[in-house]
């Protein structure tokens, strides 16, 4: 069917299951917000915000509360601009969101024209891939690219510039089922020479420790985490972003590693023969001084990001490729070797020892203090919701507190920034 490429982009997003939209009118894309009145109006939820920055950070905490990805919708040069302190946030948190802002005329492109900004080469380094739409012929493939980017692989934003004159350009409109692109191609299925030495060594170690990150929780792998820890009696720590990747309530939790973690996941790790990372980036906050983090431990690290392997942290066994796939074969290489049934007698002194530091140094406060503690009030808050809230937080110590006192047993229920501190 013939329509302009404004409509076209509206027809592209509903194909991807698009709901709901965040954003900020502009003249640059008042075509689209025209074309949404006429006849789009019962397909997406608009979410007007007062700042355009406002309106990537509401689709980012959309994309982690569901899984789906965030769609932001500016206009040109400072309706640009204003997106890329919400484009960092979610770029270091490999949040899937795709933004599409105005742009001037391609004609006037490079002429210093009113609102004209070069989005693309600004937000370059805080995006996982951006374009520039130079024809309304390209756009639905430009859209159909843009989302299977930003949610394969490792997900994360990716931008789309949009010139008032392509909006306005008539075009035969035909969505693209399938996307193929030669110089993009993520690896999901993880090397299984490297998956069995992972269980050989797991088989044979004394006192391992998971180390669960936010990349469990994109994969959709908690319940694999979960499974492959209670068949082989696996403490688990985790890093900010990886709480409710696995039950903050369970037995095997050590709480969260790092910095601001608890004591006795901390010296697991210190005192740990093998780590087991899934999903992780070993940032500062959680290593410290990397030559003395886990320094006795083997270490296998699980991740779809091959550049996230032996960037901050050498390691012994590194598997490319998804956290759920990976996790679900190891498990039925472990489950097919008899040596995993002498587990309990094999760690019965390290889970000893686990239950020393949990009751050596534990989280505490002061509750005989006149004034109400904010560790006391998100104590209360976690027992009144019996758990199932979805908090969200502010970066500082309500930040930390909120990730030490709040018990988080089900994934999606932590929206924070941990990576930018946004």
């Amino acid at each position: 069917m013939k329509c302009t490429g404004a409509e076209a982009l509206l027809m592209a997003l509903k194909e991807e299951g698009v709901e709901a939209i965040f954003g900020y009118p502009g003249g640059a894309v008042i075509d689209i917000f025209d074309a949404m009145v006429r006849q789009f109006r019962d397909v997406f939820k608009f979410i007007l915000v007062r700042h355009e920055q406002a309106a990537v950070h509401a689709a980012d905490g959309y994309a982690r509360a569901t899984g789906k990805p965030g769609v932001c919708l500016v206009t040109s040069g400072p309706g640009g601009t204003n997106t890329v302190t919400g484009l960092a946030t979610a770029f270091m948190d490999s949040i899937p969101v795709v933004v599409f802002t105005g742009q001037v005329p391609t004609p006037l492109i490079g002429n210093d024209a009113f609102q004209e900004a070069d989005i693309v080469g600004i937000t370059r380094p805080c995006t996982k891939h951006n374009y520039l739409v130079a024809s309304v012929d390209e756009l639905a493939q430009t859209v159909k690219e843009a989302f299977y980017i930003a949610t394969s692989g490792r997900p994360g934003p990716v931008l789309v510039d949009l010139p008032k004159d392509v909006l306005q350009s008539k075009m035969q409109f035909h969505y693209p089922k399938e996307v193929s692109i030669p110089t993009y191609k993520p690896v999901v299925k993880p090397h299984a020479p490297s998956l069995k030495r992972a269980a050989d060594l797991l088989m044979r170690s004394h006192k391992p420790v998971v180390y669960a990150g936010g990349g469990v929780i994109t994969a959709g792998a908690h319940e694999e985490l979960r499974k492959l820890a209670e068949m082989m009696s696996l403490p688990v720590t985790m890093t900010l972003m990886g709480l409710g990747g696995f039950p903050g309530t369970h037995p095997l939790s050590l709480g969260m590693l790092g910095m601001h973690g608890t004591y006795r996941a901390n010296m697991a790790v210190s005192h740990a023969d093998l780590l087991l990372a899934v999903g992780a980036r070993f940032d500062d906050r959680v290593t410290g001084k990397v030559e003395d983090f886990a320094p006795h431990a083997k270490i296998i690290h699980i991740d779809i990001d091959p550049t996230s392997i032996q960037k901050n942290i050498r390691v012994d066994v590194p598997i490319v490729g998804d956290a759920k796939e990976a996790l679900s074969l190891l498990i039925e290489i472990l489950a097919a070797d008899r040596r995993q049934q002498r587990k309990d007698k094999r760690l019965q002194e390290w889970h000893a020892q686990l239950t020393v530091w949990r009751n050596e140094q534990r989280l505490r406060f002061d509750r005989t203090a006149a004034v109400i503690k904010p560790q006391y009030v998100i104590e209360k808050l976690y027992e009144m919701t019996c758990g199932n809230a979805i908090i969200s937080t502010e970066v500082g110590q309500n930040q930390m507190w909120a990730a030490q006192y709040y018990l988080f047993d089900r994934p999606r229920t932590f929206l924070t920034s941990g990576g930018l501190g946004t």
